[in-house]
Parts: structure tokens; sequence; C-alpha cells
């Protein structure tokens, strides 16, 4: 019950926090998915299949998969992608809701780095995706990012 309670106060924390002026907002075209991130992440990669993004310590990568999975069975396929990706460390998949999407992230470590990695479906699209936002494991500012991140991923028309 601590932990339903700590993650729903995270994400009604996240939820109202709001980004700076100088923050933009990126839209991965082919699937109509927009992100805010700070104004130093640049777009890597924008395809059909991935969308991942640059930033100063920082970076994100976006991908569809095409398994139809239940928001119920989305803890464990995101702690079954992560272990695929080697994370190591990963700790409970937490359940998160936002924007339309619905599913579970994690966090772990991967070559030094921490990582949140969030698995997410949108029940009216039939869009899930994975996402793995990274940050030096010493950057408590980056861990806050990441979570704001992640709270501003939204499908748009």
């Amino acid at each position: 019950m601590k932990k339903f309670f700590t993650a729903l106060c995270l994400t009604a924390a996240f939820s109202l926090m709001s980004f700076a002026p100088e923050d933009q907002t990126y839209t991965w075209e082919y699937y109509k998915i927009e992100v805010t991130v700070p104004d130093d992440f640049k777009v890597s990669k924008n395809t059909d299949t991935e969308f991942d993004m640059e930033g100063d310590g920082m970076s994100l990568m976006m991908y569809v998969f095409e398994e139809n999975i239940a928001k119920a069975d989305m803890d464990d396929a995101t702690i079954k992608a992560a272990n695929e990706m080697k994370l190591q460390n990963i700790n409970q998949a937490t359940e998160l809701s936002y924007n339309g999407f619905e599913g579970y992230f994690v966090e772990g470590t991967l070559d030094g780095e921490r990582v949140t990695f969030a698995g997410l479906v949108n029940p009216k699209s039939h869009t899930n995706l994975f996402v793995a936002i990274t940050f030096r494991d010493d950057d408590k500012n980056a861990e806050d990012a990441a979570f704001e991140i992640l709270n501003t991923i939204k499908v748009v028309n």
C-alpha cells in the first residue's frame, strides 16, 4: 500500500509540475506521439520504428512493439524487456497512468548509468511502446527530469 501511495503521489506531483519556458516539445511523426524535453535535447532518430534523443547527460529512446499486450500484463512485459536490455538492479514494476497511456516502469542500471524504463499501452489507439531514459547515476536532477519527461508523453491528433 505504501508503494502504491508513493507512486500515486509521484504521478500527481509530476503532473502538476511544468517545464521551464525553454523546454521543447517534439513529435514522433509516424505515431503522432509528443514528448516535452529540456532545451538541450536534440533528435537523433525519428523513424517508423524508433525515436531517439540526446541531451546533456541524458538520452531518451522510444520504440513501438506490435504485440497485443493487456495493461494487466505490462508489468511482466516491462520487466522482460528490461532484462533483454541487460538492465541490472531492476526494481519492482510500478504502475503508472497518464495522458491516455497506462503501463509500468522500472528503474535499473546499465553500464554505470541509471535507466528509467517504461512499458506503455494506449487502449484507444493500441499503440504500445517502450521508453528508456538514461542518465548518470549521481545526477539527482536528471532523475527528476526523467519522470517529468515520462509524464509528458502523449498521443496527439
